[in-house]
């Protein structure tokens, strides 16, 4: 049977009669007021008593909870930053090549014994081992961009092009030819290497290291004229990857220039053999700059007692037999390159 008024354990929650054990107690006011929360002492904590469970808050956060989530915090912030570290050390470049002066290794090239090249032709390029030879920069052969292990093959064609640009400033330019200053080639050079060759400009010396014709192709204007005729070119750009990070861009091209003498009859080709070493990194390559570490320049006819530093000074006539100086080692500029500093040339440019 069941009523509105039967809890759901039964009729008989209280005493062993059905009645309710605590009906009869009366809670009176004083009886509360006697109640109050016993806190145990210290003694009574250490052996055993219970303590009421309070939780300990911090701006309304469980201490618990914020603890489990400081910790958490502090755990991604490591990661975070074990993985930031790990970006940066990659991300790094590796040290920047040495700076230092370009080396400037130049050889003079005597005229053979009794050389005279005669009146001026129409077409003094007609004859001689350049004739077939292309034009100008055309001469200039760029092999394919190849990947090295640290660059990538657009940034080895960049610094291929960034060489042959300087190349072209440098030998072909017109305005340099006629005794005038490199400006187009002056930029792509590093600071350092950029004030070494503005010095040399200014104040020139027959040394390996301020001489501007070790690094340029110029000719007084006063004494020399660079004749109207397409100057011949052969030469390779190579790139190769010698040390980490170090690109080295070689550069070997022979030119020949028809000058001639200023108020006189003479005239001849003018041979120059010149090699190149630039060294590049990645930081040289984003900022398109060159290092050049040595220029080796071989070039005639000219005399190896005369000051070549400022400017080419070419011969125009050979020595005659009977004046020609102790004999020489005899070069032909076109193939190889002397170990001195003075050589003869084995035939006519």
């Amino acid at each position: 049977m069941s009523g509105r008024g039967v809890p759901p354990e039964g009729p008989n929650r209280g005493g062993p009669d059905g009645e309710d054990e605590f009906s009869a107690v009366v809670f009176d006011a004083t009886f509360v007021r006697a109640a109050g929360l016993h806190e145990p002492s210290a003694r009574e904590r250490i052996h055993g008593g219970k303590r009421p469970h309070r939780q300990r808050r911090v701006f309304g956060v469980r201490v618990r909870t914020l603890r489990g989530a400081l910790g958490a915090l502090l755990v991604l912030s490591v990661i975070g930053g074990a993985s930031f570290l790990g970006a940066r050390r990659a991300a790094v470049p590796g040290p920047r090549l040495e700076i230092g002066p370009a080396v400037l290794h130049r050889v003079a090239l005597l005229p053979p014994v009794g050389y005279a090249p005669g009146p001026l032709p129409a077409d003094p390029m007609s004859a001689g081992p350049a004739a077939s030879w292309a034009q100008g920069a055309a001469g200039i052969v760029v092999g394919e961009p190849r990947a090295t292990a640290h660059f990538s093959a657009t940034r080895v064609g960049q610094a291929l092009n960034l060489v042959r640009e300087f190349v072209v400033g440098t030998q072909l330019d017109p305005t340099v030819l006629a005794g005038g200053r490199p400006w187009a080639a002056l930029p792509l050079l590093r600071a350092e290497q950029r004030d070494q060759l503005g010095a040399a400009l200014i104040a020139p010396r027959d040394d390996d290291t301020f001489a501007p014709t070790g690094w340029i192709t110029r000719f007084d204007p006063t004494a020399v004229k660079v004749v109207d005729a397409p100057i011949r070119v052969k030469g390779t750009l190579a790139a190769a990857e010698h040390a980490r990070a170090d690109l080295v861009v070689t550069a070997d091209v022979v030119f020949v220039y028809a000058v001639a003498q200023v108020g006189g009859p003479g005239w001849t080709r003018f041979v120059l053999h010149r090699v190149w070493d630039f060294h590049l990194d990645e930081s040289m390559l984003r900022d398109g700059l060159l290092q050049v570490r040595r220029i080796l320049t071989v070039a005639g006819p000219q005399g190896c007692d005369v000051d070549g530093s400022l400017w080419f000074r070419p011969a125009f006539t050979g020595p005659a037999p009977t004046d020609a100086p102790p004999a020489a080692e005899r070069v032909d500029p076109f193939r190889s390159a002397p170990a001195g500093t003075c050589a003869r040339l084995v035939g006519l440019p």
